[in-house]
């Protein structure tokens, strides 16, 4: 670990740095997730169907595969804090490209918001894995993660309000101009932050030496693939919450609004717990493997979710539901950055990630065509559970080859 105010006041404070990575991941994930919270509303404007949002949802997600397969080396030589304020400024330019009157423009900002989404992680893991205490990775890294389910809160309450008051559109722009001051706020930490950049490290290679690192390593591989499915779970629930609750059950937007709000209150309360149960037990792989559990049973529980349900119960199925779908982000990378060799953290993270991000990008389409197929949202939500399961198994298979394979790694 490298101690932030070693030697030089003017250094920020470690605090500093976790402050602003929580905050941009904050109004990032904001920027790639108002408008799946006012889906209805969008859908409405572009004269298209509710439905067809989730493919919006994919090619962001494909976007982000790009990034995150060319974009890890370019922490090494530009610095991790440089790529924070590339990723911020790209997700904030896709937002005012999104509010263009033209569904043409509304697909196409996808890639932007993509291309700089898929760019935050990795370098705030790199700038995380430099500065925080071995002892309290875990539950750092989950704390930096809960901007995640925190910006799902930012654009579930804020964007149906100010879409029912003054338009979808406004909410979006005021997001963006947000991320434009983060990116200027960033520039204090970066000559300290970016002090191990290489001006003259390589770019160019194989653009997925990353995925290539995690597939020859089993425990990673599997981790990666637990990773895939899970967040399956976590972008149909933050994506087709709302049209669940407002198109097939007949709640008001904003009523679907508080539903989805509560599941992203879960990803935020599930991502703390879940990181200082990990540190607590030293077990990273026995805490998913309860998080998959409940996971699974709470997908299973939506078949009994009806119009007549009172918003108590609906915020509380969909609370725990996301306290795991939302939940697993923070221990994950942490496990990821631990089994990794140091020298590749950045790169290692970019490749799982990649495997994270077609689960991203095949979950949203998935949905949709089972929901063209079903045309009943609540059968579709129930089906959550099959991906659920299916990392519940890569998560104990991982377990069990770093316990007894060769490629078994030491802990920090």
């Amino acid at each position: 670990m490298t101690t932030a105010a070693a030697g030089d006041p003017r250094r920020p404070s470690f605090g500093f740095m976790i402050g602003v990575l929580v905050t941009g991941q904050s109004i990032g994930t904001m920027g790639t997730t108002m408008i799946p919270a006012v889906a209805p509303k969008v859908a409405e404007t572009l004269g298209i169907s509710s439905a067809l949002i989730g493919y919006q949802i994919s090619l962001l997600a494909l976007a982000m595969i790009v990034a995150l397969a060319f974009g890890s080396r370019f922490s090494q030589r530009w610095g991790a804090t440089r790529m924070q304020q590339i990723g911020l400024t790209l997700v904030a330019t896709g937002g005012l490209i999104a509010i263009l009157p033209h569904v043409f423009f509304f697909y196409a900002a996808s890639i932007a918001l993509g291309l700089g989404y898929g760019s935050l992680t990795p370098s705030a893991s790199s700038l995380l894995m430099r500065f925080t205490p071995t002892a309290r990775r875990n539950l750092i890294f989950s704390l930096k993660q809960t901007g995640v389910p925190l910006g799902g809160i930012g654009a579930a309450l804020i964007t149906p309000a100010v879409a029912v008051a003054w338009g979808w559109q406004w909410a979006i722009l005021g997001n963006s101009l947000a991320l434009y001051v983060l990116v200027f706020v960033l520039q204090r930490g970066r000559p300290h932050w970016d002090d191990d950049r290489d001006p003259q490290a390589r770019i160019s290679g194989n653009p997925f030496s990353g995925v290539m690192t995690i597939w020859k390593h089993p425990g990673l591989r599997l981790l990666s693939i637990s990773g895939g499915s899970f967040v399956v779970v976590q972008i149909c629930l933050s994506t087709f919450t709302v049209i669940l609750f407002n198109e097939e059950l007949g709640w008001g937007l904003i009523e679907a609004g508080i539903v989805l709000t509560a599941s992203q209150v879960g990803g935020v309360s599930g991502r703390v717990f879940w990181g200082w149960l990990a540190d607590l037990t030293g077990n990273c792989f026995g805490m998913l493997s309860l998080l998959g559990v409940v996971m699974t049973a709470s997908a299973l529980g939506c078949y009994a979710v009806t119009p007549q349900w009172s918003m108590v119960a609906a915020c509380a199925l969909f609370f725990v539901l996301g306290s795991t779908a939302s939940g697993w982000n923070g221990a994950f990378l942490a496990e990821v950055a631990r089994l990794a060799p140091r020298e590749s953290i950045s790169v290692a993270t970019g490749g799982s990630l990649v495997f994270v991000n077609i689960g991203k990008a095949i979950g949203p389409i998935a949905f949709a065509n089972a929901f063209l197929l079903t045309g009943n949202y609540q059968m579709v939500f129930v089906l959550l559970a099959l991906p659920a399961a299916i990392g519940l198994w890569c998560v104990w298979a991982a377990h069990r080859g770093t316990r007894t394979g060769p490629s078994a790694a030491p802990r920090a």
